[in-house]
């Protein structure tokens, strides 16, 4: 995985977090099994980089009134926060992707100061991101989902899947750009996931709390390396119809059309 998208939660906007850009051409979707366990030194490289996919920490920003120069300002601090993540990725890294994550490491920095987003999208990064990511679904054992995104519903998505880090991918095969969100629901909560929806905003993160995400723009993919720990999950896209590169659109959330899902982790 590499350090990439500007997202928050639940609609788009901006918490710079680990994602990767390749799909998952060999597994079997929503298997939720693993091809055996990694040896120790792997291991941890695999759960550092789960430490960063599952978070959900973000710059502490009004990025609808911020000026350029206070967005910076956060974008620093987030990475002074995040500093920790990244240099246990470096530390674990085997000798495979080594210099594959010394390069999203520094790509990562650079836009961290800068506050410029561009560099998670430019050649080298996505490029040494996607051989991360292939050595992560090859060596790390986590269980597997593989969802195509389409305009506008999820395909793939199990009804359940063992509990643990698993590696959800999203295969954009719509004509706007989409997103995974995973939302855990709250234990006490009986409501369904369409009942969730249903609710105002505020009133529904209440009683879900976000366990990760994955963004793929069109006719891409992206993989996230999610920590699910046991229990039901709302499954959505907030993007706003319309939505293309460089454009949000001015419709609903994707939801409202029907990309959402219920997913029980065991």
């Amino acid at each position: 995985m590499g350090i990439t998208d500007q997202r928050t939660y639940p609609v788009a906007g901006g918490a710079m977090v680990l994602a990767a850009a390749l799909a998952l051409s060999a597994c079997g979707g929503g298997s939720g099994e693993s091809s055996g366990a990694p040896s120790s030194d792997v291991a941890a490289f695999c759960e550092a980089i789960v430490a960063i996919d599952s978070s959900t920490d973000q710059p502490e920003v009004d990025f609808a009134t911020a000026s350029e120069e206070e967005i910076k300002a956060a974008f620093q601090e987030f990475g002074r926060r995040f500093e920790p993540r990244i240099a246990e990725v470096e530390r674990t890294a085997p000798d495979e992707v080594k210099d594959d994550v010394a390069t999203q490491a520094r790509l990562a920095r650079q836009g961290f100061s800068s506050g410029d987003e561009a560099v998670f999208e430019s050649p080298e990064f996505t490029e040494a991101d996607a051989r991360v990511d292939q050595y992560m679904l090859d060596n790390c054992g986590y269980g597997q989902i593989e969802t195509v995104a389409s305009d506008y519903q999820f395909e793939g998505i199990p009804e359940s899947i063992g509990g643990g880090p698993v590696a959800v991918t999203l295969k954009n095969e719509g004509e706007e750009l989409h997103e995974i969100v995973l939302l855990r629901i709250n234990d006490d909560v009986t409501l369904s996931a369409e009942e969730l929806l249903a609710l105002p905003e505020e009133e529904a993160m209440t009683k879900a709390m976000p366990a990760g995400f994955g963004f793929a723009e069109i006719g891409k993919s992206s993989t996230s390396f999610i920590r699910l720990e046991p229990g039901r999950y709302l499954v959505a896209c907030f993007i706003p119809v319309g939505s293309k590169a460089g454009q949000e659109g001015d419709g609903p959330p994707h939801f409202t059309q029907g990309m959402s899902a219920e997913l029980n982790v065991t």
